[in-house]
């Protein structure tokens, strides 16, 4: 994939201006949500997912260049969480298998191959949080080191934000108050705009097609993450799972972060994206190309545990 084909926002994405956001109206965000499992395939089939299979593969910009590897998330509610992707780094050298897990309160990671590399990620994009993946690392650079509670905490919050997540793209369960909140316009339609709103999280604004109810985007504020990919000697040799150079944010900025969905396909009676986009002030830093779902698996015992 050449960065420059994949890694631009589609023309179709929506955006609020604030001058345009109303009083937020509950009643009509509920209703829209329900129109909306309805669209997916009903409230009663959504409800019956209690667990979620989901593979395919992924690009994802690294600077100038980009990373390509499989993917595959396992959730199951109401609180685990596990992220397993298998990537090559450039230059085609040995891949790199990555493993996140939120299993109720505790969280772990896992790292092997790379034939001597490591692969860190920071910050899924979470205020005061990040999935703490190169964490850890915080001493390198003259940086004082993280205090392991706090580390600890982080990847917890960040896990858990990220579950909610997926639970409100694939299965449109809300976690927290919703409200209609203004009208987006596109040059492909226009989208009603639910703004979801929970304690301790940031808001997270869920974007409806107006005249099928599907849905079409997510956008939150946080910090945009970062990749860096280093040699275990400590020289990197690629860094920035974000935009190039001359889009990122200045260190510290809040950034609009977006999860596009498309490509829909019914699976088990619900319909299902397989084409999601995760992006940084509408730059496309990662695609998504889902080949299968698994609805309600059978776990293994030994998945969600280290």
């Amino acid at each position: 994939m050449k960065p420059t084909a994949c890694f631009v926002l589609c023309a179709a994405a929506l955006y609020v201006a604030p001058s345009a956001v109303a009083a937020q109206d509950a009643s009509r965000g509920a209703a829209l949500l329900v129109d909306a499992r309805r669209a997916l395939g009903g409230e009663e089939k959504l409800r019956a997912i209690r667990a979620l299979d989901v593979r395919g593969d992924f690009k994802r910009a690294a600077g100038q260049m980009s990373l390509e590897g499989e993917l595959q998330v396992r959730l199951e509610t109401p609180d685990k969480l596990r992220r397993d992707e298998d990537l090559s780094l450039p230059g085609g050298g040995p891949a790199v298998i990555r493993t996140e897990v939120l299993n109720g309160s505790t969280v772990w990671d896992d790292i092997s191959g790379g034939g001597g590399a490591f692969v860190a990620r920071f910050g899924r994009g979470d205020r005061g949080g990040g999935d703490g993946g190169g964490a850890a690392g915080g001493a390198r650079g003259g940086r004082a080191a993280i205090d392991p509670v706090q580390l600890e905490e982080a990847q917890r919050r960040a896990r858990q934000i990220e579950l909610s997540r997926f639970m409100l793209v694939w299965l449109l369960a809300v976690d927290g108050d919703a409200s209609w909140i203004a009208t987006a316009e596109s040059p492909d339609g226009k989208a009603d705009v639910i703004e979801i709103t929970a304690a301790n999280r940031p808001a997270t604004r869920l974007f409806l097609d107006q005249t099928t109810h599907m849905p079409l985007m997510i956008t939150w504020q946080g910090a945009a993450p970062q990749l860096i990919a280093r040699a275990r000697g400590g020289r990197g040799f690629q860094s920035g799972d974000g935009p190039p150079p001359d889009a990122q944010q200045p260190r510290g900025q809040q950034a609009t972060l977006q999860m596009t969905l498309g490509n829909y396909k019914t699976v088990n009676g619900v319909k299902l994206p397989h084409l999601i986009t995760r992006g940084v002030n509408d730059l496309t830093i990662e695609e998504w190309t889902i080949d299968s779902y698994r609805v309600n698996p059978s776990f293994k015992s030994d998945v969600f545990t280290k």
